[in-house]
């Protein structure tokens, strides 16, 4: 603003100046030419004045103007003290001159003023015209005649212009003068318009400064001039958008980056200098890194060489990829893993999401072996149903004693697999908490007692003894499902009994900690070993296949247990030592 300023004030003098100047010069020159004018028109008629009397009394009878240089002492009393005469004869040549310098001349014809009379006018004059001392002076020529109208002569005046000489000293002393007054009034005429100019500019400069650092608030006010006002308004109505436009791309930015923060996909985006620019906390726990790495290469978030080869494949053929790839630090997952060229006027950038698909995977083999399972497990009974049937029909049945034990193992075999199936059913409900519940306050002590009365003729069977516990003063009520852990209880028990070996024992203990019901249920069984213990819950396991059939198992009822647990927002937790004994630990709200 400051070079804005003196640039309006340099224009402002020199415009101002140049026109000042302009009409001092045209005044000057006006009141020189009209001084001159009248100073020579003066001269003119001083001269001819002269002429005439020198014609009058001094030449009337005279053939030469050599008769008015011998009256020349009583002619001088009509000329003034700036007037140098002379006389010069027919010829061109001088007679008398008042004046040395030109007395000097020898061919006065050669003189303008002279000439001019010579050649036959009634008068000449050399213009203003400087003399030997450097002062104007101005000559008039008049031709003199006696009273024959006979020319004899040529009288020449010179007037010294002292007065003219002054006059152009002071027009040019008031040039000077003037110019000085004109730069100072100027200036300080300048100075001022260009604060007043300069000041809203330089408002309107501190505003954009302020928008181009990124803060919105500050505003033009002033109305010192329209055009300059709508300037300032235009700003400011251009850094209220900004700073809309500004909000709202804060607002898209937080909001993408909770999305992305927020996303089970890894998400990492590589620069084109494959460097890691982002990466939400779903990709740093996937390849179990931390944002330091933010600037580094892409080589250093990973050991994969799988993934650092797709990566680096699509920076060099630009291509989109998806590859299923296997890492195995920080533990062992399976990845989707997408890479997507974006464009980027800085080159091209690489998004690369990663999706864990481990348990997925996991899930797909699940259901495969629950399809493998399920279909070995239906095809042992109906493969029994189907043979003794046919046994029947080929005329087994005459036989009274066969057809009944042929009809004994139909019936049973067709008992097992009509509870496979509603097994299956009810863990297919389970699972998909599909199953209802009724909930109210029930007594646990009791639904344990029922229990027990229903397992009863089994354990006596086996000579077990079932036994129950609870560290409470009073009975422990819970707010949940009564049929459903009665179906859990019972399933537990009875995996205890089947479990045990004859004259074992299965107890079960409650207790409250904090705001749950805990319940042990515990055995003196065969126990599991250490490394089946994470996958009892899975469907169609079992540690001791041949029991596990013997007892009418289908090797559900852990996977039942475990979502019915789940659906009563509970949980359930396995400890057991191999040859000791197995407790299962139930843990549920009281409310």
């Amino acid at each position: 603003m400051r070079k804005f300023t003196t640039q309006f004030m340099a224009l402002f003098i020199g415009l101002f100046l140049l026109l000042s100047m302009g009409v001092v010069f045209y005044t000057n020159q006006l009141v020189y030419q009209v001084t001159t004018q009248s100073m020579t028109e003066d001269v003119e008629r001083h001269t001819l004045y002269l002429s005439e009397i020198l014609e009058q009394q001094f030449l009337k009878d005279a053939s030469s103007v050599q008769t008015a240089v011998t009256h020349l002492e009583s002619f001088q009393l009509f000329l003034e003290d700036e007037d140098d005469i002379a006389f010069i004869n027919n010829d061109g040549k001088l007679i008398y001159s008042s004046n040395a310098y030109q007395a000097s001349v020898e061919n006065q014809a050669k003189t303008k003023e002279i000439r001019v009379v010579l050649e036959g006018k009634e008068s000449g004059n050399s213009g203003i015209v400087r003399n030997d001392t450097g002062k104007s002076e101005y000559r008039v020529a008049v031709p003199l005649y006696n009273e024959n109208r006979q020319q004899v002569g040529i009288l020449r005046l010179t007037h010294e212009l002292q007065d003219l000489d002054s006059l152009q000293d002071a027009l040019i002393k008031s040039v000077f003068i003037f110019s000085f007054v004109a730069i100072v009034m100027a200036g300080f005429i300048a100075y001022y318009l260009s604060n007043r100019i300069s000041k809203p500019l330089k408002g309107i400069s501190d505003v954009i400064e302020s928008i181009s650092d990124g803060d919105y608030t500050n505003h033009y006010i002033g109305i010192n001039y329209p055009e300059v006002a709508e300037l300032g308004n235009t700003v400011n109505q251009l850094a209220e958008n900004l700073e809309a436009k500004n909000r709202e791309i804060i607002q898209s930015n937080e909001r993408l980056t909770v999305l992305v923060n927020r996303l089970i996909i890894g998400v990492v985006l590589l620069n084109h200098k494959q460097q890691i620019q982002l990466m939400n906390p779903a990709a740093q726990e996937i390849l179990g890194i931390d944002d330091t790495l933010l600037g580094h290469s892409f080589l250093e978030m990973t050991k994969s060489y799988g993934l650092v080869q797709t990566i680096q494949k699509t920076f060099q053929k630009n291509k989109n990829r998806n590859d299923e790839i296997y890492v195995y630090h920080p533990q062992d997952r399976i990845l989707d893993v997408n890479t997507m060229i974006v464009p980027n006027v800085e080159g091209r950038q690489v998004i690369v999401l990663l999706y864990d698909i481990t348990q997925i995977r996991r899930l797909e083999k699940v259901r495969s072996d629950f399809v493998a399972n399920a279909s070995h497990e239906l095809r042992t009974p109906v493969t029994a149903l189907k043979g003794f049937s046919e046994v029947l029909l080929d005329g087994a049945m005459e036989n009274p004693a066969t057809l009944k034990q042929f009809l004994e193992i139909i019936y049973k075999e067709s008992k097992r697999l009509e509870i496979l199936v509603n097994d299956i059913l009810e863990l297919s409900r389970v699972e998909q908490k599909q199953v209802p519940l009724n909930v109210e306050t029930v007594n646990i002590m009791k639904i344990i007692a029922s229990c027990f009365q229903v397992i009863q003729p089994q354990a006596e069977a086996k000579q077990i003894k079932l036994r129950m516990y609870t560290s409470e003063s009073e009975d422990v009520w819970a707010l949940t499902d009564r049929s459903r852990l009665e179906q859990i209880l019972n399933n537990l028990i009875m995996n205890g009994v089947n479990y045990t070996d004859n004259g074992g024992k299965v107890s079960v203990m409650v207790e409250k900690i904090n705001d749950e019901a805990v319940i042990h249920v515990a055995d003196t069984g065969i126990g599991i070993p250490e490394e089946d213990l994470n996958r009892i819950f899975e469907r169609f396991y079992r540690v001791d296949k041949a029991r596990s059939r013997n007892s009418g198992g289908t090797g559900l009822g852990l996977s039942i247990v475990r979502y019915l647990v789940q659906n009563l927002n509970g949980r359930i937790e396995v400890k057991s030592h191999l040859g000791i004994g197995t407790t299962f630990t139930l843990y549920l709200p009281l409310n």
